[in-house]
């Protein structure tokens, strides 16, 4: 397996962890008091999306900086459960 085949299933798989995480917080049915947090997250999973693999994508497609773009594929995940793990932390 390739580094631009790597890549480019982390970006898929990136997306669709994406698009679930998204989804569930920007359409949840929760309580009024705590929807702003959901939709905070939501719109935190879109940026730190667009942030990471959106360039590695990107970089991907170009066939410019394959260690680069593994690299930002990879920080999704990375970066999102270490924020998820934080808030458990400060809201526990």
């Amino acid at each position: 397996m390739t580094l631009r085949s790597a890549t480019l299933i982390m970006c898929l798989l990136d997306a669709t962890g994406w698009a679930v995480i998204a989804f569930a917080m920007l359409h949840s049915g929760s309580d009024p008091a705590t929807s702003g947090l959901d939709e905070a997250a939501g719109y935190t999973v879109t940026a730190l999306l667009l942030i990471t693999a959106a360039p590695a994508l990107a970089l991907v497609v170009l066939g410019r900086a394959p260690k680069t773009a593994l690299t930002l594929a990879l920080a999704f995940p990375v970066v999102f459960t270490a924020l998820f793990i934080a808030t458990i932390r400060v809201f526990a």
